[in-house]
């Protein structure tokens, strides 16, 4: 068993990631020892020598829809559109410049930042890719538009189907669709286009396009990818990819229809493990845009001046006609956004036969008032502690803090959203009567939060998205809520240890006995031109690979 000594640099040790500069000793694929200040560097079989760099540990992203991010490149980024028209003339460029792809794919369509503040509808798409099956994905991946092909392909045509989904599929007055996709629907049209795309690729087949994305991932220092959605139908080709890349892989099941779709129950999970960690499944308390959030009667006044000056500013009315179309529930005392996807009884139902057979639960929950929904099922079934995630969190007030801490959930938050979400959510006024991503409301109340990427949607960078959670900058060097910023050694465990514990793995950082995963920064890891200089999992380095002559060092 080879031990390997690294020495020079400044380890961030143990389950609290206190940097020091010292020495780490591997041995096999366990951490052997770290050192102190008097210890002298133990003998080893290899010395790797690292002076000026940081060690941490391996950084853990539980919140990664790698199966379906690796068929992005199938598509093109709509991130850069800032109209309606834009959009219209990419659909229409990429319809003559791929006339035999099965689907034209779209993503990160930004539609808030566009005066018309919608998405394209049929009759527009039909007009620009005619007898094309098109689908564009809003940044969150939980709406879009699609074509009438699209409609057809995806099976989502048929009026039993479309009476089925109900609001999530958008209609004009006469009940015919428009293309406007939410949530299941949205799921459904998702799972067919990226089947079609997968069979269209069969050259290079899923294997080769999912270890790519594997690889993409080791090149960030991730040593371990949790996919928060798999479909049933894919479980095999995870397990392939588990087998094959030095990148460890988990996974949650779901619906064979869609991410967003009711999940069968239990029976209909797969056998586990699923891959790195035992099995899971994911439910979605609301949706994205659709998030249920509760705020105080006030805010009402604010959240339509706040569309109104944003319509203003951008010179259109789609803002205030997005305001105008979310149902909102006013009372006396509060108001809220009638969007949970399940009444208790059901969510009750799901979450107790999914515990009974030791199926961790992941549940989605964007708005404070599904977060509450998500705590006080847990709480009312008696879901073990740390069985549970609740995912986003996104808008949040302190009551729902607490309740999820009193669940006994762990929490996985996204605070590298804030660059991408923060303008937005201040154009709103949204900020100005919820906490908007609380890393320090959680850690307070608590239950230290997970830091994962939720990409695509969100920036993949693990290094970006810890210096989001510490300086919460959103643009123009403006701090989003500052007081809800994480410290630098809360970041990196947050990301590393706390990621690793919410799945039920070793998570006591690098100090003896722990798995050796790790990663060697070129600097400080919170300083803006630091980056990933190697990747190591399971003692071995796993990015940049090695030359042949190099292994077994």
């Amino acid at each position: 068993m080879s031990r390997r000594l690294f020495v020079g640099a400044t380890v961030w040790a143990g389950a609290a990631c206190v940097p020091r500069q010292t020495w780490l000793l591997l041995e096999g694929d366990r951490v052997a020892g770290v050192g102190s200040q008097e210890e002298p560097p133990p003998q080893a079989d290899a010395v790797v020598e690292l002076p000026g760099r940081h060690v941490l540990p391996g950084f853990v992203d539980v919140h990664l829809h790698l199966s379906q991010a690796a068929w992005f490149a199938r598509g093109t980024d709509g991130w850069s559109w800032r109209t309606l028209g834009e959009a219209l003339r990419t659909v229409q460029f990429a319809a003559a410049a791929s006339p035999q792809a099965p689907w034209l794919l779209f993503w990160n369509a930004a539609r808030w930042t566009w005066p018309q503040g919608r998405l394209p509808t049929t009759a527009e798409l039909e007009a620009v890719a005619p007898g094309r099956a098109v689908l564009i994905s809003t940044v969150d991946m939980h709406r879009g538009a699609i074509s009438l092909a699209g409609l057809e392909a995806a099976g989502l045509a048929a009026s039993g189907v479309q009476a089925a989904l109900g609001n999530d599929l958008g209609r004009d007055r006469r009940g015919r669709p428009t293309g406007e996709l939410w949530e299941a629907a949205f799921g459904i049209a998702l799972q067919r286009a990226l089947a079609d795309c997968a069979a269209h690729a069969e050259q290079s087949g899923p294997g080769t396009v999912l270890a790519a994305e594997a690889g993409r991932y080791l090149a960030h220092g991730i040593t371990h990818a949790h996919d928060p959605y798999v479909a049933p139908d894919r479980h095999e080709q995870m397990l392939a990819l588990d087998g094959a890349s030095p990148l460890r892989v988990s996974w949650a099941t779901g619906s064979n229809a869609g991410m967003h779709s009711r999940p069968p129950g239990a029976a209909g999970a797969p056998d586990g493990p699923y891959g790195q960690a035992g099995r899971e499944v994911k439910l979605f308390a609301d949706g994205g845009d659709r998030c249920a959030i509760q705020l105080p009667s006030r805010a009402l006044t604010g959240l339509l001046s706040g569309a109104i000056l944003e319509s203003w500013r951008l010179k259109g009315v789609g803002p205030l006609r997005e305001a105008l179309r979310r149902k909102t529930v006013v009372g006396p005392r509060r108001l809220h956004t009638p969007y949970l996807r399940y009444t208790d009884a059901e969510l009750a139902d799901l979450v107790t036969g999914y515990a009974a057979a030791d199926i961790r639960l992941r549940i989605h929950a964007l708005g404070n008032l599904a977060g509450a929904q998500a705590a006080r099922v847990l709480r009312q079934v008696g879901v073990a502690e740390g069985a549970a995630t609740i995912d986003h969190l996104m808008l949040l007030d302190p009551a729902t803090a607490d309740a999820v801490a009193e669940s006994g959930a762990t929490v996985s938050y996204q605070p590298g959203f804030l660059p991408r979400y923060g303008p937005m959510l201040t154009g709103s006024r949204a900020d100005r009567y919820a906490t908007v991503f609380g890393g320090r409301l959680l850690a307070d109340a608590g239950c230290p939060p997970a830091i994962s990427s939720d990409h695509p949607s969100g920036p993949l960078d693990p290094l970006g998205n810890l210096r989001a959670a510490v300086d919460r900058q959103i643009g123009d060097a403006q701090a989003l809520q500052p007081d809800q910023a994480l410290t630098e050694r809360e970041a990196v465990r947050a990301a590393t240890v706390a990621a690793a514990r919410s799945l039920g793995l070793p998570g006591g950082g690098l100090a003896a006995g722990q798995p050796a995963d790790l990663v060697v920064c070129t600097g400080h890891p919170f300083a803006p031109g630091t980056r990933i200089a190697q990747t190591w999992i399971a003692g071995d380095q796993a990015w940049p690979p090695l030359a042949g002559d190099e292994q077994g060092l």
